[in-house]
């Protein structure tokens, strides 16, 4: 049997795979550390707290389609011209994605030090910091993702190049702990200046090791000669054929009527909000449940461990299935089994181990994401003639960014509710604010945050997902052929 030949080489598949290291450096670090730094050492009001996400949640349900819509509706020059869709977009955007995480911490001093007095102006910068990290990501993340179905088209291309991604992203996550966390102040740091030069800290360390990281991926994102062809080609046939490209809110009915990418979505937001509110909650978990914030390397080690080992099984598993409705659906329920001891246990070695299964499931979820995407993509060009990638992930990067606002939502609500109050940084001085009976359930309203809220939204969204998804391996095999009809084959 003749060796499959791919398109881009393995070290093109490695480079664009970086672009997940780069990404999940950025945004790890921005679930790790940006509500427990608001929370806990600022001291923000929890209500205030949650008005930021809501206005930054209404802003991200604009904001990510629109651009995605514009980025398809309205190509630039380069695109026009030299055939670059995507590359200028992701380079030019780095920067100032690295540059807007930078900001949120560099809250004034005089702040920090009288919370009440300065609620407003805290509030201000924080929700001001978000909208701009945000749209920031959008762009960039809209356009290196839509990079993936147009540059790799054959399915095992495809799951290559993730599983290169998968590989690079957990090791983004590694990195981001392993090198953040050695900034982070220990226990016996009690002033809230002190602590907040401690987080300064890691964000000069995230902006320095960012650019960095970027550099690696640009290879990765290159657009090549044969794609670049391939662009101009298409832009040539939508007026050649007279394609009829809809205004934004008749594709915003299209996507919503579009059975397998809302059901997509749907999962792909189950998963996207409960590892946010899993990697947010952890610092808490070691913080308060575990008394000891040093654990922290322990717990987010059980789950890169777990999905590092598991990665390569994925890829070798997926090939031989053949199935990406499949595999999506036993990455999901791993997921949802880890959850189960996170509700009880109260040692670390239980907490570890339910997070290596936890991160066996991430690892199957992240890897089916790129292909299971593209599947849905191609079986839209076949039904329309159309390639507007940037439009469906668009949609995607918006349940991106809701998926952060949901872990926002979700946080500060149990808190409220759960007696939590803002400003207290360690277990000692969580104790001293509140009765033992309060400080019962504030310590359980962790628990909820943690393991049972996730839990739930998983098991929701599996099972919409498991019964409404369409595109069998059948249905996959068939529009492959139909786009070798339609001239648009991998092989072209």
């Amino acid at each position: 049997m003749q060796k499959e030949k791919f398109e881009n080489t393995r070290w093109i598949m490695a480079s664009y795979g970086a672009r997940e290291c780069f990404s999940q450096w950025i945004t790890s670090a921005f679930g790790f550390y940006t509500v427990i730094f608001y929370e806990t050492v600022i001291g923000l009001n929890q209500v205030l707290a949650i008005v930021a996400f809501l206005i930054f949640s209404l802003w991200n349900a604009v904001n990510d389609p629109l651009l995605g819509f514009l980025i398809e509706r309205f190509p630039t020059r380069l695109y026009k011209n030299k055939g670059f869709k995507r590359f200028p977009w992701v380079v030019a955007m780095a920067l100032p994605l690295l540059l807007a995480y930078f900001s949120i911490y560099f809250v004034p001093f005089g702040w920090a030090q009288d919370p009440e007095t300065y609620k407003w102006p805290i509030f201000a910068w924080y929700t001001i910091s978000l909208l701009l990290f945000d749209t920031f990501f959008s762009i960039m993340d809209i356009n290196s993702s839509s990079l993936f179905p147009e540059k790799f088209r054959s399915l095992n291309e495809r799951r290559t190049s993730q599983g290169f991604g998968t590989l690079f992203g957990i090791a983004g996550i590694v990195l981001t702990f392993l090198i953040t966390s050695m900034f982070l102040p220990d226990d016996t740091v009690t002033g809230t200046i002190e602590i907040m030069q401690h987080y300064r800290s890691v964000a000069w360390v995230s902006l320095i090791g960012g650019i960095f990281l970027f550099l690696l991926v640009i290879p990765g994102i290159w657009e090549h000669k044969k794609l670049r062809e391939r662009n101009l080609e298409y832009l040539e046939s939508l007026d050649r054929n007279k394609i009829e490209r809809k205004p934004f809110f008749s594709t915003v009915k299209e996507m919503l009527s579009n059975k397998a990418f809302v059901m997509k979505i749907v999962l792909f937001f189950g998963y996207q909000a409960s590892v946010a509110l899993v990697n947010a909650s952890a610092l808490y978990v070691a913080n308060y449940l575990l008394r000891d914030p040093g654990l922290l390397i322990f717990l987010l080690g059980g789950m890169l461990v777990g999905a590092l080992l598991s990665t390569p099984l994925w890829v070798i598993i997926s090939r031989k299935v053949n199935n990406n409705k499949l595999m999506s659906i036993i990455g999901a329920i791993t997921m949802l089994v880890s959850y189960i001891p996170m509700i009880f246990v109260n040692d670390l070695v239980p907490w570890v181990i339910g997070l290596v299964v936890f991160g066996i499931g991430l690892s199957g979820q992240w890897f089916m994401s790129p292909p299971t995407m593209g599947d849905v993509i191609d079986d839209y060009t076949v039904r329309t003639g159309k390639k507007e990638a940037s439009i469906f992930l668009g949609y995607q990067t918006f349940f991106i960014r809701f998926g952060e606002a949901f872990k926002v939502l979700t946080i500060m609500v149990v808190h409220l509710l759960t007696f939590f109050p803002p400003g207290e940084p360690t277990y000692t001085s969580l104790e001293a604010a509140l009765t033992p009976d309060q400080l019962q359930i504030a310590l359980f309203g962790i628990r909820i945050h943690t393991a049972i809220v996730p839990a739930v939204l998983v098991l929701i969204t599996l099972i919409l997902f498991w019964v409404l998804y369409p595109l069998t391996p059948d249905i996959v095999a068939e529009n492959k052929k139909k786009l070798a009809e339609m001239g648009l084959s991998e092989h072209q």
